[in-house]
């Protein structure tokens, strides 16, 4: 990510937070099958990792609760009819990312794109004002939980914030599929959505 995406969003920081007791820090599918190996690794979300692992230490250091949610699925999973068999049960693939394991708090599995529908997901919700998201992809899996989410607590007169840092979301490039594209036109649907597509500032 370039300077110039970083200008498209507004500069956050931890400070923002009002109550870290009540804000979650979720990470979705930095997992090896996602990373490193498999039909959906991709280079460009293994290279958000390090910045990823920094911002969860920061996390941690505020006590803000981490979480992450992974893929893993079986063979009948529905979604393998949309895409290539990837994070199955029994393989590495599920597994998340060395980089960021140490810092979660909670592990949630998904057999869909939207971690919305993980079992667990509600109760890791209660009483939260405030979800940061980060993780892959920005045009799938991110995108689909952060406008699920926000329209979630629209529909339920709930004040939540919904928080996407640019820089840590990530998506795959293929053919058919330009992640550059795909990653700035999700960021603004999102945003587009109610949802708080940042700058995330170094923390000194």
């Amino acid at each position: 990510m370039n300077s110039e995406e970083r200008s498209l969003w507004p500069d956050w920081n931890f400070d923002e937070i009002s109550d870290p007791g009540r804000a979650l820090a979720l990470t979705i599918d930095l997992n090896i099958g996602f990373t490193r190996t498999g039909a959906l690794a991709s280079p460009r979300v293994e290279a958000i990792l390090p910045a990823a692992r920094n911002f969860l230490a920061q996390c941690r250091q505020r006590r803000i609760f981490a979480a992450a949610v992974t893929d893993c699925h079986t063979q009948e999973s529905s979604e393998l009819f949309s895409y290539p068999p990837h994070c199955l049960e029994g393989t590495v693939e599920p597994e998340l990312a060395p980089e960021i394991a140490e810092f979660q708090q909670a592990v949630l599995y998904k057999n869909s794109t939207n971690a919305f529908f993980a079992p667990g997901m509600d109760k890791l919700l209660e009483d939260i004002q405030t979800v940061i998201v980060i993780g892959c992809c920005t045009d799938i899996c991110i995108q689909q939980f952060a406008v699920t989410l926000k329209a979630f607590a629209n529909q339920n007169n709930r004040t939540l914030e919904v928080i996407v840092p640019c820089q840590l979301v990530e998506t795959y490039d293929a053919p058919g599929h330009p992640a550059e594209l795909r990653h700035q036109a999700a960021l603004a649907y999102m945003a587009e959505n109610g949802v708080k597509v940042v700058n995330c500032l170094p923390t000194k």
